[in-house]
């Protein structure tokens, strides 16, 4: 009967977290904390890219290695990073080129055109793009002094320089508040300028470089990309 009572507990057992989350089967908290999870889970999905359009350069733009392409005098390197398309154009010339931006666009999914900054590119350097441009940040670091009037909200219970009790976890004037947080950052967005786009989902983007040489002769170089989840 002992080793059969040892046999026993070798078997499957209930996980304990089990008996905690049963009571709420079926409730309507249950039903929240699985859309919860199933939310974070499609926050995790991964994307890359595929070069579709002009069909002799199509690839996969995948993390780990560079996708090279060389047209005319340039050199165009892609590779994924954080979901994001990077692209270099390197000049393998022996001249300087001018990247016209105004010349130059990304047509996102909706048909709306964005411009792409004008650069000039030297023999032997390159000009780096990522697709979709990552708003500007700024941080902010430190504390400041103003005058003024303001208000603190909520309570909480916590450990402060006199014990445990109930403080007001919003007050900037609670000792050590601002070393509870670290720099702050801060995501600029200007709704006039279209140089910025969302690239979501599994979509494609046509993208147009407008390149001039010294003499003024231009390069025009087209690509369509379509995004997709891997």
């Amino acid at each position: 009967m002992k080793a059969e009572g040892r046999r026993g507990d070798q078997g499957v057992r209930t996980p304990a977290f089990f008996f905690c989350l049963y009571p709420l089967a079926g409730s309507r908290q249950f039903r929240s904390l699985s859309a919860f999870c199933l939310v974070l889970l499609a926050g995790c999905a991964h994307y890359e890219y595929d070069v579709v359009e002009p069909p002799q350069l199509a690839g996969h733009v995948s993390t780990k290695a560079w996708l090279a392409e060389r047209r005319d005098d340039l050199e165009y390197r892609m590779v994924t990073s954080d979901n994001r398309l990077v692209v270099h154009v390197y000049n393998r010339g022996e001249r300087p080129v001018k990247l016209l931006g105004t010349d130059s666009a990304a047509v996102d999914a909706r048909g709306e055109s964005h411009p792409l900054r004008t650069a000039t590119v030297p023999p032997g350097s390159y000009v780096k793009w990522i697709f979709p441009p990552p708003p500007m940040q700024v941080a902010h670091y430190g504390t400041t002094v103003g005058i003024g009037v303001g208000a603190a909200y909520g309570y909480g219970p916590g450990h402060g320089p006199w014990g445990y009790g109930t403080y007001h976890y919003h007050d900037p004037l609670h000792a050590g508040a601002f070393d509870q947080y670290g720099p702050r950052y801060y995501s600029i967005y200007d709704p006039n300028d279209s140089t910025y786009f969302d690239w979501s989902g599994e979509s494609a983007v046509r993208f147009l470089f407008t390149f001039e040489r010294e003499n003024g002769e231009r390069i025009r170089h087209e690509f369509l990309i379509r995004r997709r989840k891997v």
